[in-house]
């Protein structure tokens, strides 16, 4: 069981000539043997909540329920926002939701992220975070630190966090790796373009392959580049199982059906 726990579908300003549709994603499923996905779609990050909405119910129709998605939180508008994550997480096309605090820049122990964590908490699904370090080529990244996340990560022990691209550079690495040391509602996912040798090798031995969840960031990134580095690292079968799809299936309370949907464990 293979699942891709990190992809944008739909249109964005960046790399606007890749095809982002559902058919194409499930084309490229299909040939690298991929069961699941779990979609940020752009419109919904982009604060199209309607159109985010409604594109990701019609990929979970196209796909019969092998594409899933989270519903986004933007912290700036919390009563309007909070209303369409319920909204979403009464569909069963959704499965977690998505934050991303670099773009909102609000810290992520900012006291405007607590009703997200909280409906979370009532609705015991995960979070994916946009995680990074700050650089003097992109600062915005100050907002997402891994490190920042520790104050809701402590104050909601039921919340699984997944820190999307593992804090994207080597200070970022460090951190997430010992948030998810210290915590056992931490996990990491491997998307973004940090391709450093021996990182998926690092992370099981600092972190756990219990830990680790394949992500690729398709469209963005090519999915080829992620899944090699979990196959071809010096890791047990067994640790490349867990990274590859086991750890998210039981995070996102999936299971296989017959049909190809989903159901809750």
């Amino acid at each position: 069981m293979i699942v891709d726990s990190h992809i944008h579908l739909g249109m964005t300003v960046s790399a606007p000539c890749v095809d982002k549709s559902t058919e194409a994603a499930l084309a490229l499923m299909d040939c690298l043997g991929i069961d699941r996905a779990i979609s940020a779609n752009h419109p919904l990050i982009a604060g199209r909540l309607q159109k985010g909405f409604d594109d990701a119910v019609e990929a979970y129709r196209l796909s019969r329920g092998r594409i899933l998605s989270f519903a986004v939180f933007h912290p700036m508008y919390i009563e309007e926002d909070l209303n369409w994550v319920r909204r979403c997480l009464e569909h069963e096309a959704f499965v977690g939701i998505k934050i991303h605090p670099r773009r909102a820049e609000f810290y992520p122990d900012d006291e405007r992220w607590d009703p997200v964590w909280r409906l979370a908490s009532e609705h015991q699904v995960p979070i994916l975070a946009h995680t990074w370090w700050v650089s003097d080529y992109n600062p915005g990244q100050r907002f997402c630190t891994p490190d920042r996340f520790e104050h809701y990560v402590k104050a909601y022990p039921d919340v699984m966090l997944i820190l999307g691209h593992a804090g994207g550079r080597y200070e970022g690495h460090l951190a997430a790796a010992r948030l998810a040391r210290k915590h056992p509602n931490v996990f990491m996912d491997l998307s973004g373009d940090s391709y450093s040798f021996g990182l998926v090798e690092w992370f099981v031995q600092h972190a756990g392959a219990d830990r680790v969840l394949f992500g690729s960031d398709v469209t963005l990134i090519d999915v080829r580049t992620t899944m090699g580095r979990v196959l071809d690292a010096g890791i047990s079968a067994e640790d490349k199982a867990l990274i590859l799809g086991l750890n998210a299936m039981r995070l996102f309370r999936l299971q296989e059906t017959e049909c190809g949907g989903r159901e809750d464990t």
